[in-house]
């Protein structure tokens, strides 16, 4: 540990201890109060829709570059991808000096892309703190050249210009730990799941009564990392709400103490979640801290790429937070800033289909996605896959159309409404309007009114596809690992007879064997389904924290289809939900240890279906 930090927490203590006392002496009051207005600011919060995530610090130094090195992963942890010792990481931050720092131009670029909060990197893993900091001089007023508190230039310009500010705040401190630190016990490295002791904890909720207390309103507090006891992460919500109970806290602070989900990063859920708030964290490129190195997609395609990612994560019912990395001396990379222009010029012609907006209506589109104002009786439809015969069909609406037109046409120009067989259909151009993603104004009559479409039997024959099945997550906030992509998967339909069904799956898995249950009308077929493996893999994996893409290909299932009749079920005449679940259920654990312990086939389906057939025998 680092002997000021030590000093600091010791002569500290007792104003510590009494801070708590207080705080238990006035809970029961404070808590009733708090959630009122939590409740009320959460809802604020989820209306944000869309952000900047501003990662920034020591690491823009070496940029990626360590020893004449390219360092693979993440930039902001280069300290411990290329394991640089604290002396040397401190000869880097006397180096810091973004003399081109300019809050105010961010805070205008965030703007102008449709932005409507920012949440900056007031501490990273590395323990530097880049705000003024009374508990440590390693902070970027006291221990560079700049001698200038960034946070406060930067809640200035955001107060100026209307934009929300939050903060995020790493619960490793590498730093603090000093010589003690925890090493991951796969890659040898510093882990970012490491335990907070007592003296870190103590300091952590010092520096955020600084943060909650000398920035102004702060409207979101995202914790990362760490493995904290749930008595810690008690302690570190309840700071933050007894300061500004509006201000929101990530599921990240761990042990089910947030407010909302922070999703994995980049990472895009299957269907709408409805029942909570969430937010996805998201790059350009795999990193977040700047690296000298890295190159982004075509610009066209990156401005199109994060275009149809915010629309989806609006669609589904989140909250976008799209990071920038600036370079050391505090300028945006002209590749970011390109980025974010493009994406402000269409948000700025399309955002009536995003701000004060509710997720998508529609269990499943064929052709992208939708958001709605319902005291407005108006339907967005984002159109992702524009049809090739210019007729898109709404499957599922009852609701009258009472008028179509493009979102970016000025004259709103109403497009050709019809009726074909059971789906209402609008007539459009032959091209898309938009090149990134066109958005079409569909104003309906009376209440809105959506039946999901169903699959019905073909001669006694009911085939349930791949492409047609609904994918469920699995979403908590337990730890960081709370989160499963996959967990089910459903489909909906109905049948003309009552009688017995025998069941047939067409799948591939890469276990040697998985249970699996099929669910129908309280009823449930349980099976086991034989893999390609002899062996149940051992998918050890050092988790950083941007790790989805390299799961995703660790996961790709390849190999033969397998055919098997499962058994035979007596379903009912009429409509129904067919479940697929894994033969276990999957319970989220706090500790790495736990996680590392439990059997990873049964985190998540890990099947591929082709279909599975239901045939009426009886």
């Amino acid at each position: 540990m680092n002997k000021l930090v030590i000093l600091i927490a010791a002569a500290l203590q007792l104003s510590f201890q009494t801070y708590s006392q207080i705080n238990n002496d006035n809970d029961e009051k404070i808590l009733a109060a708090v959630s009122t207005q939590s409740s009320s600011g959460l809802e604020q919060w989820k209306n944000l829709k869309f952000g900047m995530f501003i990662h920034w610090g020591v690491y823009s130094i070496p940029a990626g570059i360590w020893n004449g090195n390219q360092i693979e992963k993440l930039g902001e942890q280069i300290m411990r991808h290329a394991d640089i010792s604290i002396k040397d990481y401190e000869n880097i931050a006397r180096q810091f000096n973004p003399v081109k720092f300019d809050a105010e131009e961010i805070v205008k670029l965030a703007k102008s892309t449709g932005m409507k909060y920012i949440v900056f990197t007031a501490k990273h893993h590395d323990g530097f703190s880049m705000f003024d900091s009374k508990f440590t001089d390693y902070d970027i007023v006291d221990f560079t050249p700049y001698k200038k508190d960034i946070l406060n230039e930067l809640a200035i310009a955001c107060r100026k210009h209307d934009i929300k500010l939050g903060l995020y705040y790493s619960t490793p401190d590498w730093y603090f730990n000093g010589a003690e630190q925890e090493r991951n016990p796969i890659d040898g490295k510093i882990s970012v799941f490491g335990k907070v002791s007592k003296a870190n904890e103590d300091y952590q909720v010092a520096q955020l009564n600084e943060l909650l207390t000398n920035y102004g309103e702060i409207v979101e507090l995202f914790f990362d990392m760490g493995e904290p006891t749930k008595a810690q992460s008690e302690r570190f919500a309840k700071t933050v709400k007894n300061l500004q109970p509006n201000c929101q806290v990530n599921g990240r602070v761990m042990n089910n103490q947030g407010d909302f989900i922070t999703m994995p990063d980049n990472h895009l859920p299957e269907s709408p979640i409805y029942d909570y708030a969430w937010e996805t964290p998201g790059t350009f490129y795999h990193t977040w801290g700047y690296k000298s190195w890295v190159k982004g997609d075509p610009l066209d395609n990156q401005i199109k790429k994060q275009i149809r990612k915010l629309s989806k994560i609006v669609s589904m019912g989140g909250n976008y937070l799209l990071n920038i990395g600036p370079m050391s001396d505090g300028t945006v990379v002209p590749y970011e800033r390109d980025v974010l222009n493009g994406i402000g010029e269409w948000v700025s012609e399309h955002k009536e289909a995003f701000y004060n907006t509710k997720a998508n209506p529609f269990k499943k589109l064929n052709w992208g996605y939708s958001t709605v104002k319902a005291k407005e009786n108006k339907l967005y439809l984002h159109v992702f896959d524009w049809p090739e015969n210019g007729n898109l069909k709404i499957i599922g609406l009852k609701s009258e159309i009472v008028n179509a037109y493009y979102l970016n046409d000025i004259l709103e120009k109403p497009l050709e409404i019809s009726q074909i067989e059971n789906n209402q259909n609008i007539k459009v151009a032959s091209e898309p309007v938009n090149k990134n993603l066109s958005i079409i104004v569909v104003e309906y009559k009376g209440e809105l009114e959506i039946t999901n479409p169903v699959i019905r039997p073909v001669n006694g024959e009911l085939l349930l596809t791949n492409s047609d099945a609904t994918r469920h997550g699995k979403y908590g906030m337990v730890s960081y690992r709370s989160i499963i992509k996959d967990d089910h998967r459903t489909w909906d339909i109905e049948l003309e007879k009552t009688g017995e069904y025998e069941i047939e799956i067409t799948y591939r898995h890469k276990y040697a064997e998985k249970d699996f249950i099929i669910e129908v009308d309280n009823q449930q077929l349980q099976f086991t389904l034989i893999g390609k493996s002899k062996l149940h893999p051992e998918n050890k994996q050092s988790i950083d924290g941007n790790e989805e893409l390299k799961e995703e290909k660790d996961n790709k299932i390849k190999g033969k289809w397998n055919t098997t009749v499962l058994g035979v079920i007596h379903l009912v005449k009429g409509q129904q939900v067919v479940t697929l679940k894994s033969g276990r259920e999957y319970i989220f654990v706090p500790s790495m240890n736990e996680f590392r312990s439990k059997d990873r086939k049964y985190r998540g389906l890990n099947v591929d279906v082709k279909n599975i057939r239901l045939t009426k025998i009886k």
